[in-house]
């Protein structure tokens, strides 16, 4: 195993720990987010725009802040997929009149 692949795995397992326990403290993340969908896009987000050492460096507290708020963006961004189209003109309406 190269270094990388370490390093790579080392990220799994803490994301997948922070993961867990969002999950288990947060209804909305349990029901709306896939776990191991969820897992896959942090880790590449964390890898592909984070270099390792300051990963690595991290606290497990400012970990889960960051886990939870691309969680909730990625629950928020799923607002209006099932809306008919006279729910999304509804929507669109109250948007635009904040």
């Amino acid at each position: 195993m190269l270094s990388t692949d370490i390093q790579r795995e080392s990220m799994i397992k803490r994301i997948k720990k922070v993961v867990s326990t969002l999950m288990e403290e947060d209804a909305l993340f349990r029901d709306d987010l896939n776990y191991s969908d969820i897992v896959e896009h942090l880790t590449n987000l964390f890898n592909n725009n984070l270099p390792f050492e300051e990963f690595n460096t991290m606290s497990d507290e400012e970990l889960k802040h960051h886990c939870s708020g691309i969680m909730s963006i990625e629950i928020l961004s799923k607002v209006g997929e099932d809306f008919t189209p006279e729910q999304m003109r509804t929507f669109d309406e109250g948007i635009k009149r904040k």
